[in-house]
């Protein structure tokens, strides 16, 4: 009898042409995550406004502990509503909570831009990030858990990066505007910060639902639809179909058998669970104290202080930065199934800590040189410039595109919308303490501020290093289930085999070993 054993995901994917335009239903799919995509825009859009003459005289050129309240008060509607984001996700769904959010940003965009005092423009941005943490709560969910399973890393990542679309948008919008010598100059950057909640409310009849959520809520017909529509082409007989239906059933049976009730104390309950809890607060905290904030929120600083400060000049590198951080992202994106996310992690974290080390070094040079001289050296200037661009490239590398597809990967399905939430009330903790420290920090010790972003670095280094597990691998379920160890592993690979071993067999040597670098899954042949 011929040594065969039952497909696995990796069998059928293998050889198969899983492009993003490979057939019809690839490219449906992909215009339907497009949408969900587009999430990040409203992230990255807040920067730019601070540039702008006319918003500063209309709020009366706003002190530094006040301009710390106007850029953190989004993130307070955030903290606000990140309680309710993850119980809306697995109630009604990832699409209607992403519609939801959309709703509510849109709002609140409207009402910022057409401010008319300091109360009604905070409470605006208030209430855009209570509508944004919703978003940007079902829009990775959505993508992660809709998308092919070889693209669902690239795209999650590519999802981070569009951050800088958004950041790109208000770059050259408001370097466009400050000419404009009249409200409109900060106004019409304001409105068009809704535009990607206005796109996905208007495409709200072709939003997708995620299958996992269906099979979860007892829709498993629906959820096979989806698949068959969009994973394989409309081919009901392709074996794909029962192979992911099957794993998404068995990680819910098994999740459900590990926990009796699902809570925020689960991620306390067990080895693997303490574990995601900790590398989600490292990635959240990581991601936003690495430096970035400084280029992000506070680049009239820091370019003030190596003396480019016209307003020409300062939007023009703040428009060329957002670009260049956009590309680097999207490119090392598109390269995530290729190298080891521990790998690019340890690489980011390296490339900028180096770079973090020369900046303060040059940033020392021109401040003493402008002590004695009463101005700093040009050649300098241009060389903290140069490790600017450079650290956003390090950046790119790992944190910029990996940071939500990590935490979404490690988490299995009953804990991800939770852990997602803590993820980003975490990244909301860190960006309020930022934008409250920094402008302070940097107006009072100036560039010995950078010091303490050198250690830091060096800290976030050892933890990435002793911490941080690879995830590289096509299936999520198993993905997902490195972290609670080789037995949960296994039982997830009998219970799929069970299921489909009447379905199709495949050949396989005798006693195949497992491979776990690759998290490839090949059991012993039966004869």
């Amino acid at each position: 009898m011929a040594n065969t054993a039952p497909v696995m995901m990796e069998a059928v994917l293998a050889g198969r042409s899983n492009g993003y335009l490979a057939n019809r239903g690839m490219i449906l799919l992909n215009l339907n995550l497009a949408i969900s995509l587009i999430s990040s825009y409203a992230t990255g859009y807040d920067d730019g406004l601070q540039t702008l003459d006319t918003w500063n005289e209309f709020f009366h050129t706003p002190s530094a502990s006040t301009l710390a309240l106007l850029n953190a008060i989004q993130n307070v509607g955030q903290l606000v509503a990140l309680p309710f984001c993850a119980l809306a996700c697995d109630k009604f769904g990832r699409r209607a909570t992403l519609l939801f959010g959309a709703l509510i940003m849109l709002v609140g965009t409207i009402l910022q831009g057409s401010a008319q005092n300091n109360g009604m423009f905070i409470a605006a941005r208030g209430l855009l990030g209570f509508g944004l943490a919703f978003n940007i709560t079902a829009a990775p969910l959505l993508i992660l858990e809709l998308a092919f399973p070889t693209q669902r890393a690239p795209l999650v990542s590519l999802y981070n990066a569009l951050w800088s679309l958004g950041a790109i948008a208000a770059a050259w919008i408001t370097y466009g505007t400050f000419r404009l010598t009249n409200d409109n100059g900060w106004r019409i950057p304001s409105y068009l910060q809704g535009f990607s909640s206005a796109i996905q409310l208007l495409s709200c009849f072709f939003i997708v639902e995620s299958p996992r959520w269906l099979v979860d809520r007892g829709q498993e017909e629906k959820a096979k639809e989806i698949i068959i529509k969009y994973h394989t082409n409309g081919n009901r007989e392709d074996y794909m179909v029962l192979i992911e239906l099957e794993e998404i059933k068995e990680a819910l049976r098994l999740e459900k058998e590990a926990l009796v009730s699902t809570s925020y104390l689960s991620f306390f309950q067990t080895k693997g669970n303490r574990r995601r809890f900790f590398i989600i607060l490292a990635v959240g905290f990581f991601s936003q104290w690495s430096g970035n904030g400084l280029i992000s929120y506070y680049l009239t600083l820091v370019l003030d202080s190596i003396g480019y400060k016209t307003e020409a000049s300062q939007n023009l590198i703040n428009g060329l930065l957002t670009i260049w951080g956009l590309v680097t992202t999207v490119f090392f994106s598109l390269l995530v199934n290729k190298f080891g996310r521990r790998t690019m992690f340890l690489t980011s974290t390296i490339g900028i800590l180096v770079t973090f080390i020369i900046w303060t070094a040059l940033e020392a040079t021109y401040k003493k040189a402008t002590d004695l001289t009463g101005s700093g050296s040009p050649t300098v200037g241009r060389a903290v410039l140069a490790m600017i661009v450079l650290y956003n490239t390090f950046f790119a590398v790992g944190w910029g595109p990996l940071q939500v597809t990590y935490v979404v990967e490690i988490l299995p399905y009953q804990l991800r919308a939770r852990g997602l939430v803590l993820y980003n009330f975490f990244v909301a903790l860190a960006l309020i303490f930022n934008q409250y420290a920094n402008p302070i920090a940097m107006t009072n010790i100036k560039w010995k501020y950078y010091i303490v972003y050198d250690v830091w670095l060096f800290i976030e280094l050892v933890v990435v290093y002793f911490l941080f597990v690879e995830t590289r691998g096509a299936s999520l379920e198993a993905t997902a289930a490195i972290l609670d160890g080789v037995a949960v592993q296994e039982q997830l690979i009998e219970g799929v085999a069970r299921a489909t071993e009447h379905e199709s067999k495949v050949p396989l040597p005798v006693n195949e070993k497992v491979d776990r670098g690759s998290n490839v899954e090949m059991r012993t042949a039966k004869c």
